[in-house]
């Protein structure tokens, strides 16, 4: 037979883990009705830069502007224009892109250098994911 002074304490071991699973993580609860109030249609991402001539030295503004479902997207959690030399496909640059306060975001950059380059832009809007990419041709 349990003693018990023994028996007390499994009691109080097998009471306090009851309490402990019981309790929740608010954080956690938190993304989880975020995620549950965002719809579940795809954001569509429209990529774009001006001039959409290049030339050496030009100063040009990527664009991305961000919609789901009709309606332009103001929240995004993060965009990232990389841009890839096609003469060398192993490095990158990021821009971080900025909101202009009017739907879209946007950011910067000047190449010292013609050629080909391709530029995709990583956006993460409401619990998504996107990714476009197009061909940026530098003149001469």
């Amino acid at each position: 037979m349990i003693k018990p002074k023994v028996l007390r304490g499994l009691i109080c071991i097998v009471m306090g883990m009851t309490l402990a699973g019981c309790s929740g993580n608010d954080e956690e609860d938190m993304y989880m009705h975020a995620a549950a109030d965002s719809s579940m249609v795809p954001i569509k991402v429209e990529l774009s830069w001006s001039p959409e001539e290049v030339s050496v030295n030009d100063k040009v503004i990527f664009k991305a502007v961000i919609s789901q479902d009709g309606e332009v997207v103001e929240d995004a959690k993060e965009v990232i224009f990389e841009i890839v030399d096609s003469a060398e496909p192993g490095k990158s640059t990021q821009l971080k892109g900025a909101s202009d306060g009017e739907g879209a975001y946007i950011s910067e950059r000047a190449f010292e250098q013609a050629g080909s380059y391709t530029v995709t832009s990583h956006v993460t809007a409401r619990t998504q994911h996107s990714m476009p990419s197009k061909e940026l041709t530098v003149q001469p």
